[in-house]
């Protein structure tokens, strides 16, 4: 006996219910993926602000250090020469060296007033880092570097952003991919299924 085997429809509410979920889900995991890469790029973004603090803190230390002894050999030429060639460097707005009583021993061209350069309405955004002057547990003064924030690491920054940037375009891309492959995938069922059930 003959055994007839009938194909099963699947009703057009359940179908339409089928790819809601699917859109559903394609919307959350964009989401998911977007929000992981903001994430990440804020992440990205103050593990470079810690380490760029660290650094100049590092570097503070170890001029603290050559200021001592310029300080303490009375090399007031080298202290200022000192003095001029951080000023030089494109991340520093100003530096200024002052002795134990708090008047200024060395400064670049830059300098100013704490109140006029760290104002709100400063146009450069800077902040300040200030550095103990000691030598054998003695105060002899302190160093004072204005770093400039905008342009802070900004070489490793930019990289930074571009490589985030290509890891958005692969994320797009894959998904654009993953698209036209379900379609492709889905249409070759039908034409499967349309083929092994010709019709009468």
């Amino acid at each position: 006996m003959d055994i007839m085997q009938n194909d099963i429809a699947i009703p057009s509410s359940t179908s339409s219910t089928i790819k809601l979920a699917q859109v559903a889900i394609s919307i959350l995991g964009i989401w998911l993926l977007l929000h992981l890469w903001v994430l990440t790029q804020q992440q990205g973004k103050q593990l470079l602000q810690q380490q760029s603090s660290q650094l100049m803190r590092e570097t503070t230390v170890a001029l603290a250090h050559t200021a001592a002894y310029l300080i303490e050999h009375d090399q007031l030429d080298g202290l200022e020469q000192l003095t001029q060639n951080l000023a030089d460097n494109p991340y520093v707005y100003d530096v200024v060296v002052y002795d134990a009583n708090g008047v200024r021993m060395s400064w670049s061209e830059n300098s100013a007033p704490a109140r006029l350069l760290y104002a709100p309405s400063q146009k450069q955004p800077l902040r300040p880092m200030v550095q103990p002057i000691i030598k054998n547990q003695q105060l002899l003064g302190y160093i004072k570097l204005s770093l400039r924030q905008d342009t802070t690491l900004n070489d490793i920054s930019l990289s930074w952003q571009r490589l985030m940037q290509q890891l958005l375009l692969m994320l797009i891309l894959a998904g654009a991919i993953g698209f036209l492959l379900r379609r492709g995938f889905s249409r070759f069922s039908r034409q499967s299924i349309r083929l092994r059930h010709p019709k009468s």
